[in-house]
């Protein structure tokens, strides 16, 4: 035995295989040592010319030190008829690499986009043919009662690993943790398989959602929103989070986020009457100062929620600023606190619920900071729940020109938890990670984080024409149906669901939501505050002082002097107004510049 086989243990069998993997790739990339014993490998058990991954010697079993295949209940080895010596140790590795990297090819992205697939996901770079599909195999390291053909384990590997549902979870250390995730996932191909009432339940907050933004949109014309159109997968996601909790002996949450889509998690998962929301938006006491007119994404609101089972959870959404991750840390201190005054030790009736931005959770610094404290004992909250609304743009800069990750959430692989990236248009993808990720927190008693990927299907606010910047990417969302309109579809074709059960659903929303907004203004007129149409439509502004232009026809009076005259303000403006010859602008910015123009000439 050389001095290299004499350190070969179960234990060290994974940095073997890493170091294994590095010397056929570039042999130069291992110690002199190693390189020489892979070297001396070569033993004629693969015949096939392309290169494999894992040691060609056989390695101790993990189940089993003495070698050999998976023990069973009275420590008996049972033989693989048919399968050729060798083959083993292609299975483990074509296991190993599906867990690793099977979430590249995981369809997360809704718009459709696929990355290639890495030749190692590729059965052929494990020597494997058509032909070999039929053999039976079995691996210690995949638990599944009964024989499974290659073609079938293959099947379930991009089943579990590479539907809507990616998950990264190999940079977890623990063993115990990491086949804790697999029994869960791999068991059930990471499906879960939902009841009718399940099904209806998401069906109708995804109505809710959907409802409440196209009703917000068309009754107050031209206000700001930050819609949650193309993401409205977050309202069973949260849904769905709480009723779990609840059944975890859960009784108070506290959320953190930030603008997008608040409004609607505000009216349909927090408790805050749409006839307030109605009443910020239309009352022009909200624009009685200037710089307040999105105040009302930044307030909280806290209400009672009792779960299908009847159990009572408070919850809170923290006020925020602006500055998007800032809230973390308030939301994670608040969530201590309420544990530290019930003598909560063990961190189980509070949870921490954090709603991120995928530009600003990979761009800003608190949230690395927020992970950091994470498991310190003077800050540890038992597990935060992260979920990022992954819209693939930040404003209007896409990922490739804002982060050097592949994903907006690598920087949570500093932590020991697993990352779910699911397809926010597959609604039943989501419910399965949004319960097993909270199954991980109450277990494991960690942070997880859930990367739902959609769209923002209109810009950053009504200010944004997003054509101007990504004219390619919102041709593609334009064509899609909204995740509501799919998910019907879905349910239509399994016969779960009618055509009349939806429009039910969907017309009691629409009703609900007309008699909110009708008190809102009788309490708008009550209150001696005129509710006009330009004041319900969110563009009658009072209270603003108009500058005196020197050299116009006003008094000065006590008004700000501008100093500057209005002859040389209307050259500028024209000038701001010019392009240059051989420039065509896009026609919504060119009809905004005559505008400008037609200002600057009076």
């Amino acid at each position: 035995m050389t001095a290299i086989e004499s350190t070969v243990n179960p234990a060290s069998l994974a940095f073997v295989e890493d170091l294994y993997e590095n010397f056929l790739r570039d042999a130069s990339s291992v110690s002199p040592e190693w390189r020489e014993y892979f070297s001396q490998l070569a033993n004629g058990e693969l015949k096939s010319s392309q290169a494999r991954f894992g040691p060609s010697f056989k390695p101790a079993s993990l189940f089993n030190p003495s070698g050999g295949g998976r023990v069973t209940g009275a420590g008996e080895t049972p033989a693989l008829q048919g399968v050729p010596d060798g083959i083993q140790d292609r299975i483990y590795m074509l296991i190993r690499v599906y867990r690793m990297r099977g979430h590249r090819i995981a369809h997360i992205d809704p718009l459709g986009r696929i990355p290639p697939t890495p030749k190692e996901l590729e059965p052929e770079f494990f020597g494997f043919t058509a032909a070999d599909m039929d053999l039976p195999v079995r691996s210690e390291t995949y638990q599944y009662d009964g024989a499974l053909t290659l073609g079938q384990l293959l099947r379930r590997l991009r089943n579990t690993y590479c539907r809507s549902i990616g998950v990264q979870y190999m940079h977890i250390d623990e063993l115990n943790v990491r086949r804790w995730l697999q029994r869960r996932m791999e068991a059930t191909e990471n499906r879960t398989q939902l009841t009718r009432e399940e099904q209806l339940r998401i069906l109708t907050r995804l109505t809710d959602a959907a409802t409440f933004e196209e009703f917000i949109r068309k009754k107050f014309v031209g206000a700001k929103t930050f819609s949650l159109e193309g993401s409205e997968s977050l309202i069973p996601l949260l849904d769905l989070a709480i009723e779990k909790a609840g059944e975890q002996g859960v009784r108070e949450i506290v959320v953190g986020m930030a603008h997008r889509g608040r409004l609607n998690v505000l009216a349909n998962i927090i408790g805050k009457s749409a006839r307030q929301i109605f009443r910020e938006f239309a009352d022009t006491g909200w624009k009685s100062s200037p710089g307040r007119g999105d105040v009302k994404y930044h307030l909280g609101h806290s209400a009672e929620w009792t779960t299908s089972a009847g159990k009572k959870i408070q919850l809170a959404l923290c006020f925020n600023p602006s500055h998007l991750e800032l809230v973390n840390g308030v939301a994670l201190g608040r969530a201590r606190a309420r544990q530290d005054c019930a003598g909560d030790t063990d961190h189980s009736r509070s949870l921490a619920l954090l709603i991120h931005g995928d530009a600003s959770f990979a761009g800003e610094g608190v949230v690395q900071e927020t992970l950091n404290l994470s498991q310190l004992p003077g800050y540890r909250v038992g597990g935060t729940l992260h979920v990022v609304v992954n819209n693939q743009i930040g404003f209007t800069t896409g990922p490739t020109e804002a982060r050097s990750t592949q994903y907006a959430t690598d920087v949570a692989k500093m932590l020991q938890s697993p990352i779910f990236h699911v397809n926010g248009e597959d609604p039943e993808a989501v419910a399965q990670v949004v319960r097993l990720a909270m199954d991980f927190r109450h277990e494991f008693q960690r942070d997880v984080v859930i990367d739902m990927y959609g769209y923002r299907r209109l810009g950053h606010n009504e200010s944004d024409e997003p054509t101007f910047t990504q004219p390619v990417l919102y041709r593609a969302i334009a064509e899609r149906k909204t995740v509501r309109e799919g998910y019907l579809d879905h349910l239509l074709q399994l016969r779960e669901v009618t055509r009349d059960e939806a429009d039910e659903i969907g017309a009691k929303r629409r009703e609900a939501l007309e008699k909110e907004l009708s008190q809102s203004q009788k309490e708008i007129a009550g209150d001696g505050v005129k509710a006009d149409a330009a004041d319900i439509s969110g563009n009658g502004a009072r209270g603003a002082t108009r500058p005196t232009i020197v050299g116009g026809d006003e008094p000065a009076g006590d008004e700000m002097q501008t100093g500057v005259a209005k002859e040389k303000l209307s050259a500028m403006l024209e000038s701001l107004s010019r392009v240059p010859e051989k420039f065509h602008p896009h026609p919504k910015l060119k009809k905004f510049l005559q505008g400008r123009e037609q200002m600057a000439r009076g």
